[in-house]
């Protein structure tokens, strides 16, 4: 059998290269955090900076909220929740926050919980993987046309959106209507469907030919140029095309919900 320089033989070296390549538990964990950061965020992201400013009326920035696509969903499906967000509203303007967290955003964040991530995890095979879809398209674009923007995107989301190019406003529209969608499919069909568990995920990104390079660069994201931030992301949401057809909308709804 042939060996190397150091005379261990090849199939050898190869077989503990796929052990060591593997991520343990605790990396395992860092790892799918890095992949799902993005998305938690983009669901504020479309013009998140300006969810709430101090100088505007109680009806202004209501009316900026319920602009946004699933926050506006939000609302309309919940008058509950939109009452909640008016009287959050209405107490930030008396009495701002002074710990770097206004309420609507708080508030945001539990509804988000409450009422958006079912809805997502209940959404279909087709929709949820054309949420992700979505997002692969505006990073490849981003990737040539705005690095910068596109790292914003896979760090957790693009802090001022309406700066984009027309192509690239374009795109990132479609990421939300495509949440939109499946945020209304969830709801419509109202039961859980299969999602993906955090080690399942892991297993399919090797699946989908992650490698050791890759594993690494998600373990240490926040050190990336943008370029490799921006390839890091594409990598990801192009994931559920190269996986079976019977896993592709669990990996997405894993996605989706974290």
């Amino acid at each position: 059998m042939a060996s190397d320089d150091d005379g261990e033989d090849r199939p050898r070296r190869r077989q503990r290269y796929r052990r060591r390549s593997r991520p343990g538990p605790e990396e395992g964990n860092r790892l799918v955090a890095a992949i799902v950061v993005g998305v938690v965020v983009v669901l504020f992201a479309a013009g998140g900076w300006y969810y709430f400013r101090s100088n505007s009326q109680t009806e202004t920035a209501l009316a900026e909220m319920r602009a946004l696509p699933l926050v506006g969903a939000l609302m309309a499906d919940n008058p509950e929740a939109e009452a909640k967000l008016k009287a959050a509203v209405q107490e930030e303007i008396n009495n701002p926050s002074t710990d770097g967290t206004t309420r609507p955003l708080a508030l945001i964040a539990d509804l988000r919980r409450q009422y958006i991530l079912p809805a997502l995890r209940g959404s279909d095979d087709a929709s949820a993987t054309a949420a992700v879809a979505a997002r692969a398209a505006l990073a490849a674009y981003l990737r040539k046309a705005n690095p910068t923007a596109c790292r914003e995107f896979a760090a957790g989301g693009i802090q001022r959106p309406d700066r984009l190019d027309d192509e690239g406003q374009r795109l990132f529209r479609n990421v939300l209507q495509a949440l939109e969608t499946a945020y209304r499919n969830g709801r419509k069909s109202g039961k859980p469907l299969q999602m993906a568990t955090r080690s399942e995920v892991l297993d399919m990104l090797r699946d989908a030919g992650f490698q050791k390079v890759d594993f690494d660069r998600l373990n240490s994201f926040a050190t990336l140029s943008n370029d490799v931030a921006c390839d890091v992301e594409l990598k990801v949401d192009q994931v559920p095309p190269k996986l079976p057809a019977d896993k592709r909308g669990a990996f997405a709804r894993f996605v989706l919900n974290n």
